[in-house]
């Protein structure tokens, strides 16, 4: 049964999937009441640990190449400000899955109260460790936090791992004060691309994606927790460009996810082997893709269909 609980008869099977690391097989199902998509089935417990490999991970700071890490971090920058302006001022900001701890490192340097959660260990370290930010190590739900403690609550790419979305953010909606702004970013599944994508669009990453969004599905599983949008996004310069020329080469038959494999640093490789000439032959490919993909990302913005989307949404009730 998915998180949403609606019967298994409103449930409709619309394509099969492969995880590109493990090789396992899954589906990717919706459910016909609210509207959401689902990887079924969703790994639990510690098996669900396998597709969560070290090198997923790797060394954050050596992942990607230095320009595309110098851009992130101006757009973290960016987001950051467009929050406060949202808000009207500084507060305290939680970040939930916070990885590595980039877009909370930015609030914490422009002066907010910061504090970052992830799911493990491992996957708090470099947070905790290399950027001295403070982490709680946990699923949100389960680390009983103290009510309306926070201004701001970020989920950025995190909500499509919990196995519970409404839970979550029925969570969210507790820890924050009222009028607070809660900030979720989530793969669009409802986009161009994924729809020309299916099982090779680059942002489905079943399993590890157990829910996939629509903008309409969301924005309505927020309002029955009590949140009203003030500003959607649908463009994140730093996956949108990469995820249309990752996900043509998909299509084209290339290894899934090769380019973004061989761009990703000696220590954060999940695919051991690929044919020599695919290696090459996506990297040649790579640049006439990203010209194309200036337009086409650009276009899909602007018509809000973007491969990616953010609520910028206040807690209302």
């Amino acid at each position: 049964m998915p998180f949403c609980d609606h019967p298994t008869d409103r449930q409709a099977r619309l394509f099969a999937a492969t995880d590109y690391i493990t090789g396992d097989s899954f589906a990717v199902e919706r459910c016909g009441s609210c509207g959401v998509a689902f990887t079924r089935p969703r790994p639990t417990g510690p098996e669900a640990a396998k597709y969560y490999p070290a090198a997923y991970y790797g060394e954050a700071n050596k992942r990607f190449p230095v320009l595309v890490q110098q851009l992130q971090r101006w757009l973290y920058a960016r987001r950051a400000k467009a929050v406060e302006r949202l808000v009207g001022a500084k507060g305290r900001v939680l970040d939930i899955g916070c990885g590595p701890g980039f877009l909370l490192r930015e609030f914490r340097e422009q002066g907010w109260d910061a504090q970052g959660t992830e799911f493990s260990d491992a996957s708090a370290a470099h947070a905790r460790n290399v950027l001295k930010l403070p982490m709680l190590v946990g699923d949100i739900t389960e680390l009983k936090l103290p009510p309306a403690t926070f201004d701001v609550v970020v989920m950025w790419h995190v909500l499509e791992h919990v196995r519970e979305p409404a839970e979550t953010i029925a969570e969210v909606g507790r820890l924050l004060r009222p009028g607070g702004m809660f900030l979720c970013a989530v793969p669009n599944f409802g986009s161009l691309e994924a729809r020309f994508g299916r099982d090779k669009w680059f942002h489905l990453d079943v399993p590890r994606h157990l829910n996939h969004f629509t903008a309409p599905a969301l924005v309505n599983l927020l309002a029955n927790s009590g949140f009203t949008v003030r500003k959607r996004s649908f463009v994140a310069l730093e996956y949108d460009y990469f995820s249309f020329t990752q996900s043509v080469l998909n299509r084209l038959g290339f290894r899934h996810n090769l380019l973004y494999n061989t761009l990703r640093g000696s220590k954060a490789k999940v695919l051991q082997s690929a044919p020599a000439w695919q290696k090459i032959a996506s990297l040649l490919l790579a640049a006439p893709l990203g010209l194309l993909s200036v337009p086409a990302t650009s276009g899909a913005a602007l018509l809000r269909t973007g491969a990616t989307f953010a609520l910028y949404t206040i807690k209302t009730s």
